[in-house]
């Protein structure tokens, strides 16, 4: 399923996140007029109750909305090239291990570790393919925002909620001047742990949940992983931490929800394995994938919502407009304005200048 994108000078509606159209510019702009005798006071509309809005072509523009329309046929593509892919291992393995041909012959091991690196190496491209909007969980965000989450060894939520005070120092990207402090007190409970890592490495980028066992979460973009990975360094005042001095944090990343590294054809009983991990993976991707088809046709249903609310404002508005031209033309003041208008037409400022400008005889 495809969906244009919208073009930068096509209203559209304010949406879901953050997100909120322009307030109306300002009223109707005031037409002077001048009689005979004297400049006349401007004229202004006719009272209809409120002011009538000025338009405006990028009144409510939604840059989200390209955003997220671009991110989900990126997915899309990225997740139907998966399928295609692992739909042609899964075809040749299983034609292997359905003729019993254990072991494989050399030929056919070289085919199959072929179309093996030939997924992993789209797999690898996830992120960029995507543009951020599908993490290693292949679960759907908002563009560029994708995370990878992580543990940290030593930072049990049993460790750290007994024993004695300590504050704690956690430094991102080797920046141990700039290291984030943690005071951990005796009874804390966990909700107020975790607030208080997040509250203190969210400034680093860093952001600190509890997972469905309870337990510290780490996240960071995925931009940012490899700075975070092997610059993360932790020291206490001797407690938790012996030392009492910066040492780099072991950190225990979240596995990717597929592993093309895993699938190995070394012997019989690791075809079969390798076998059933591709049909699941492969479930996983279509899953994935049409999850991706639906928020796209959720995307196309609310834009046709709010171009047809968007429609109604403009009749509205033309035929409130309408009726108040009609009426201010009526107005024996806009009738010598528009005259006058007519008659100077042609008649540069110079000439104007010079003729008030020539010496009396």
């Amino acid at each position: 399923m495809q969906l244009a994108l919208v073009d930068s000078g096509r209203p559209v509606g304010p949406r879901t996140v953050e997100r909120s159209g322009a307030v109306p510019s300002g009223a109707a702009a005031n037409v002077v007029a001048t009689s005979d005798a004297q400049a006349s006071e401007a004229v202004r509309p006719a009272q209809t109750g409120h002011a009538m809005p000025m338009r405006g072509g990028l009144r409510s523009l939604d840059v989200q909305f390209n955003q997220r329309v671009a991110a989900f046929q990126r997915t899309i593509e990225f997740l139907e090239q998966a399928e295609t892919r692992l739909q042609s291992l899964r075809t040749t393995l299983a034609a292997h291990v359905g003729a019993g041909r254990n072991p494989l012959e050399a030929n056919a091991i070289s085919e199959l570790s072929r179309q093996i690196q030939h997924f992993d190496a789209l797999w690898r491209e996830r992120a960029t393919a995507t543009g951020g909007a599908l993490d290693s969980q292949l679960d759907q965000v908002e563009p560029g925002t994708a995370q990878r989450r992580f543990k940290v060894r030593g930072l049990t939520l049993d460790k750290l909620a007994n024993g004695q005070r300590e504050t704690l120092y956690l430094a991102v990207g080797g920046r141990t001047q700039h290291a984030a402090a943690v005071a951990i007190e005796p009874d804390l409970d966990a909700a107020s742990i975790a607030q208080r890592f997040d509250r203190a490495l969210a400034p680093s980028g860093v952001r600190v949940s509890r997972d469905q066992q309870g337990e510290l979460v780490f996240s960071v973009r995925e931009a940012d992983w490899t700075s975070a990975h092997e610059m993360l360094a932790i020291k206490g005042d001797g407690l938790r931490f012996p030392t009492g001095q910066f040492t780099a944090a072991r950190l225990v990343p979240e596995e990717p929800v597929i592993r093309p590294e895993e699938w190995t054809l070394e012997h019989p009983t690791a075809l079969g394995a390798t076998l059933q991990k591709i049909v699941s993976a492969q479930e996983i991707v279509r899953h994935a994938r049409q999850l991706a088809i639906e928020a796209l046709g959720d995307e196309g249903r609310s834009l046709r919502e709010e171009s047809a609310t968007h429609h109604s404002e403009e009749r509205t508005w033309c035929a409130n407009f309408t009726r108040t031209f009609a009426a201010t033309a009526e107005r024996g003041d806009y009738r010598s304005l528009s005259a006058l208008s007519s008659a100077l037409l042609g008649i540069h400022r110079d000439r104007v200048t010079a003729l008030l400008s020539a010496p009396k005889e």
